[in-house]
């Protein structure tokens, strides 16, 4: 059966020590006594490519590795998971197997320490016609981590949307922290190249300042400014991005979206996806609050949810509940995949009573629905 998703990119393998409930305490010459560690696969690939698997997405995995033990594992990992999903990963002579090491805690926010390896050499060469036949959605997933796919503004990465949406498949990107190894990249630059071949836009609000260079970042711990939230968003959508989901953290998921014509486009590759419910949105959705064992994968696991109810030519609100349910199941788990279960235990969260705390946001936003989503004052369907 051909796949329902493909997700290329970045692709590691994530060690993670045990470190319990305690702040993470650092210092030069201090010892900390770690729990066991865990072990499992990780980067963008991983962390979507699995979580939609586990949602009930046919996807297939696109990814370069090393011809070493650290390889060898991953790809044990991924065939645990389901057979034949380490199918797409391609062994690259002369190069390692990327890895991280995550410190994280419930307390503190974590800390990764990561060698990018094999996936510095990925390009569109990797994305062969035979990965892309059949399939409905394309997801690549953290190219400022991946020196290549950001060489020459963009190009490469550019070549990869544009071929998949050429062979009628709707396009999906997730971004990363610039990487200061992979040099100066003008990223206001590569988006304008690669974003008016992207459907889907989901970078966090830190990734995206990051690229256009805002002053004075969102520090990540106070609310962030909505008027800045809705400006970035809408520079974002000017670049060409069709719908854009900005990841806020515990202050939950925005969602801008593109009009009639771009969404139209949209909706043409997705057949049965209703136009109209999807055009000219502004919406924000609060998180689901449970207790938290770790952030590792939260944003990969809530684009997974996103694009899961996507698929299934859900409304915009129905897709941001389903991604915050997501998520909100990933931060339970110690790693970013033991905590997703499946589509009936995602859809239970989204039915449950766990609080959902409002965003603080201006009086000019309206509950849309029964859900706890909020309708700005820029949403079609509220003014129109």
């Amino acid at each position: 059966m051909p796949p329902q998703a493909v997700v290329a990119g970045h692709i590691c393998l994530d060690l993670m020590p045990g470190l319990g409930g305690r702040p993470l305490d650092l210092r030069p010459g201090n010892l900390r006594v770690a729990g066991p560690v865990t072990i499992s696969p990780g980067g963008a690939v991983s962390n979507t490519g699995l979580a939609l698997n586990r949602l009930g997405v046919s996807t297939r995995l696109v990814a370069l590795i090393g011809p070493d033990p650290l390889g060898g594992i991953l790809r044990s990992a991924l065939e645990a998971e389901g057979p034949g999903l380490s199918a797409g990963l391609v062994v690259r002579a002369g190069e390692g197997t990327s890895y991280s090491v995550i410190l994280s805690s419930a307390e503190t926010d974590r800390i990764v320490v990561h060698f990018p390896g094999a996936n510095d050499d990925f390009s569109s060469a990797e994305i062969e016609p035979e990965h892309l036949r059949g399939a409905e959605l394309l997801h690549v997933g953290y190219p400022p981590l991946m020196r290549r796919l950001c060489g020459d503004d963009g190009a490469e990465l550019e070549r990869i949307m544009r071929t998949a949406g050429q062979a009628g498949l709707a396009t999906s990107l997730d971004t990363a922290e610039p990487d200061e190894r992979i040099g100066e990249v003008d990223w206001r630059r590569l988006l304008a190249r690669v974003l008016p071949q992207v459907d889907v836009f989901m970078p966090s609000l830190g990734e995206i300042e990051a690229m256009l260079g805002t002053p004075r970042p969102w520090d990540g711990v106070n609310p962030p400014d909505e008027a800045r939230v809705r400006s970035l968003t809408e520079s974002v959508l000017e670049l060409g991005a069709g719908i854009v989901g900005l990841k806020l953290g515990r202050f939950g998921l925005y969602l801008r979206t593109a009009g009639a014509g771009r969404i139209g486009a949209i909706a043409g590759r997705l057949p049965g996806l209703d136009a109209q419910a999807w055009s000219d949105r502004e919406l924000w959705s609060p998180i689901f609050q449970v207790p938290v064992k770790g952030t590792t994968g939260s944003g990969d696991a809530t684009i997974a949810g996103f694009l899961a109810a996507l698929l299934d030519r859900r409304n915009p609100v129905e897709a941001l509940d389903l991604a915050c349910a997501v998520g909100s199941l990933c931060v339970e788990g110690d790693d970013a995949l033991s905590g997703i279960g499946g589509r009936d235990q995602a859809e239970a969260r989204v039915r449950s009573t766990a609080p959902r705390p409002a965003p603080q946001v201006s009086e000019a936003w309206a509950r849309a629905g029964s859900s706890g989503v909020l309708a700005g004052p820029g949403d079609g369907e509220s003014t129109g």
